[in-house]
């Protein structure tokens, strides 16, 4: 089983809710630690939301590939807050 997989249920819950889920926070300030990430308290509550979405994604994709259903791993990267990472959007 993937080792994020209960926490990242837990974050898609919190998504639904709007709300960022806690047992995410030392992740999201290791991460943000990692790609030398800052921002204002309003824009990092958007930011969170979009990682933990982004997060919830590649941890999904991730183990549809462990039970054979896709031919390649996702992983977060310095992209991960932002909407439509890799389309040069912004939330």
């Amino acid at each position: 089983m993937e080792p994020l997989l209960p926490v990242a249920f837990l974050a898609l819950l919190g998504l639904a809710l709007g709300h960022p889920e806690p047992a995410l926070d030392r992740h999201w300030e290791l991460w943000k630690k990692t790609y030398g990430k800052e921002y204002q308290p309003q824009e990092d509550s958007l930011r969170r939301l979009t990682w933990e979405k982004n997060l919830w994604l590649v941890t999904l994709h991730n183990l549809e590939h462990s039970l054979g259903l896709r031919s390649y791993t996702l992983a977060m990267n310095h992209l991960g807050d932002m909407v439509g990472a890799g389309s040069g959007s912004k939330p």
